[in-house]
């Protein structure tokens, strides 16, 4: 064997001849690296609005709950009130017991 034939040992080819690519795969192709930033954009706007409506959420229950709480705070003042003025009851006659 000489040194050029050992030296054009069979010939590789690494690139296969180019393909005509299907409609589908055009389509794809072209789509889908378009609809990562509108994806992202989305998620984004989502996440934004998901975290706005449970911050009102929130804050709409503090209110009630507050409201609820100086409701019934007007009630135990109310009722300590009553418990502080005396009331004057009719003292009971006075009864023979049964063994009297």
């Amino acid at each position: 064997m000489s040194l050029q034939r050992v030296l054009r040992a069979p010939y590789r080819a690494y690139s296969t001849p180019a393909k005509p690519r299907s409609g589908h795969a055009d389509f794809y192709a072209s789509l889908l690296p378009a609809m990562i930033p509108v994806a992202l954009l989305g998620s984004a706007v989502y996440m934004g609005l998901h975290l706005a409506q449970s911050r009102l959420a929130h804050e709409k229950f503090l209110d009630e709950a507050r409201e609820r709480i100086s409701a019934l705070e007007q009630e135990v003042d109310s009722l300590q009130a009553q418990r502080a003025s005396p009331v004057h009851v009719a003292s009971p006659s006075k009864r023979s017991s049964w063994w009297s």
